[in-house]
Parts: C-alpha cells; sequence; structure tokens
C-alpha cells in the first residue's frame, strides 16, 4: 500500500468566475493515490497508524452513508488484514440511490451498523462488544463511545501536510494570504490551522462549513480539536488559539448532503473551464461559500489557496442522478 503520507499533491492555478482581481490555485489533495483520493486519505492514514501502533486488531467506523472517510478507511482495513464494522446515520434518507461510496465500503467487506442520530453511543458499545466477543481488540476512530479522546490524531494528518504548502511557496515565490478548506468535523481546518501556526505561515486559513451545526457548537468542537493536538504532542496550546480558529457557517445551503443549485451550477461551470471534479456536499459546497464569503467582505487582489478535499466517488453520483 503507498502510504499517502509521503505523497505531495499539486498546487495548480484556477480560474474562477469571479471579479475581486483575487489570484486562486487549488491543491489537488483528490489526487492522492489511495481509494479516490481526498483528504481522509491523509486522516485514515494517521488512524490505522495509531490503531497499529497501540496493538489494536479491528476498527469501528463511524459516517453517513456518503463517508469518504469510511470508504477510505475500509480500503485500508481490508487492505491489511483488519476486521471493519461501520456505525452509518444517514440525515436525508429520501435519497433512494445508494451512493457509490456506501457501495464501495460494503464491497471492501465492512460491515454496517445503521442507527439514529440519537443511538450513536449504544451503537458504537454493541459494536465494541461484537468485536471483542470475536476476540478482537477493537479501535474506535473517535476515542470512546461518546466520540471523546482521539480528536488529535486526525488533526495530525493536515499539520504533517503544511509544509507541502510552505514549500511551493518558497519555490514559486508567492505567498498565500488566504487558505479555504471544507469543513465537516473540523479535524482538516485545525490540523491546517495549527501547521500554519507552528510555521509561522501569516495566511490565514478559513473553514467554510458544509453541515448545519450550530455555530457555538461547531466552534466548540473546531477548538477541542486544535487544543486535542497540542496535547497529543505534549505542546501547551497558544493562548490566543481560538482566534486562529476561522469558520464560517453560513454558507452551508441547508446542512449536510443538501444539494443547493448554485452549487450545482458552480460544479458545472468548474468541470467544463478546468476539468476539476467538485462534489455538491464538500467541495463544491465550500468553493462557493468561499467566493461568496470573499464577495462579502470584499477581500480583493488576494493570493488563495483552495484545498480540493477530494469526494470523487460523490461527483459521479451527481452524474448519475443528472443521467
Amino acid at each position: 500500500m503507498i502510504d499517502p503520507i509521503l505523497v505531495k499533491t499539486p498546487i495548480q492555478r484556477l480560474p474562477l468566475p469571479d471579479d475581486t482581481q483575487n489570484r486562486f490555485w487549488i491543491k489537488r489533495d483528490d489526487l492522492l493515490p489511495f481509494s479516490f483520493g481526498g483528504n481522509k486519505v491523509r486522516i485514515a492514514a494517521s488512524f490505522l497508524e495509531d490503531c497499529v501502533s497501540r496493538g489494536y486488531d479491528a476498527m469501528i467506523l463511524y459516517g453517513d452513508r456518503r463517508s469518504n472517510l469510511c470508504r477510505v478507511l475500509s480500503s485500508m482495513c481490508a487492505a491489511s488484514g483488519i476486521d471493519a464494522i461501520m456505525i452509518e446515520t444517514s440525515e436525508h434518507e429520501e435519497d433512494a440511490a445508494v451512493p457509490f461510496n456506501e457501495k464501495m465500503i460494503r464491497s471492501l467487506g465492512t460491515r454496517i451498523l445503521p442507527c439514529e442520530k440519537s443511538g450513536i453511543k449504544v451503537a458504537v458499545e454493541r459494536a465494541m462488544d461484537l468485536l471483542r466477543r470475536e476476540g478482537k481488540k477493537p479501535y474506535y476512530i473517535y476515542g470512546n463511545s461518546l466520540g471523546e479522546g482521539n480528536e488529535g490524531t486526525a488533526v495530525d494528518a493536515y499539520v504533517r501536510a503544511c509544509p507541502e504548502i510552505l514549500s511551493w511557496e518558497a519555490q514559486n515565490d508567492i505567498s498565500f494570504d488566504y487558505v479555504f478548506t471544507a469543513c465537516g468535523t473540523g479535524s482538516t481546518l485545525a490540523g491546517l490551522t495549527v501547521g500554519m501556526l507552528e510555521r509561522k505561515s501569516k495566511a490565514s486559513v478559513i473553514g467554510i462549513s458544509i453541515s448545519s451545526r450550530t455555530p457555538e457548537r461547531a466552534q466548540s468542537c473546531l477548538d477541542r480539536a486544535a487544543r486535542a493536538w497540542y496535547e497529543r504532542e505534549h505542546k501547551e496550546a497558544p493562548r490566543d488559539l481560538s482566534s486562529h480558529l476561522h469558520l464560517e457557517t453560513a454558507y452551508h445551503c441547508g446542512g449536510y448532503g443538501v444539494k443547493d443549485p448554485r452549487v450545482l451550477d458552480l460544479i458545472r461551470t468548474v468541470f467544463h473551464e478546468t476539468s476539476v471534479p467538485l462534489d455538491p456536499t464538500y467541495t463544491g459546497k465550500a468553493l462557493r461559500g468561499m467566493l461568496d464569503d470573499l464577495a462579502k467582505r470584499q477581500i480583493r487582489g488576494k493570493n488563495i489557496l483552495f484545498l480540493h478535499t477530494g469526494g470523487t466517488p460523490l461527483f459521479f453520483d451527481d452524474l448519475a442522478a443528472e443521467s
């Protein structure tokens, strides 16, 4: 299996329908060479490394049926001979078509335990008990059954990715003023923010929330994830850490998995003009939110990097829905 931690992804210019004289680039983490790529490859590799190093031999995943993370983790577990169970919740069961991510998760041998949002704790405990009765030592990616205690592991993936961005800046004599990314659980955004802070970068890192969490809850999760990394590394978090964690929650377009016409139009435009595939759940929504945020705040003439966090199977879901 290719070690995704050792693979650098390209940064390229991205012409966008924008009249603010901003200059855009995109970091193509969708091209990471494992299981259709994406930021979840880096995060999954951190989870797997942590799982194996601590002596666990089975893994419990959690996510929606569209989950990129569960698709990548299922691939890594299958390639590594590790049993996997996915706790699956879905907010939009009206979607009749089975997403490609779910099809791949099932084909890779991951067992799926469906549950309601209110029943996650019980489902995790049930999965742990099932694996223990099979003689396994289960590792839950989010820590304990309440989803607490392992936030720093996922954050570390993008702390380690930041030198790629800074190296590219040095080689091309360009400094990014802003770095934008989609934000779901917050691990990628926290990792980018912490990584840039640790390396004294002046770029502002901004997340575009793709779910309908309240701003207070979303910010709290983000803050907890970033601080967990410092605890993991036995470092003291900066006193002003919270002020560096920028998350915009006004552009989720109705919540996780909800499709928006303006997002779909942007996805088509970007694909037709640049051949870069985006998806309506994560990257398309985040790019639309980025452009709206720049216009709202009247940011002009800046160097801006957009992190493409992947989701290629979701791009094909959208194509299939249109056919």
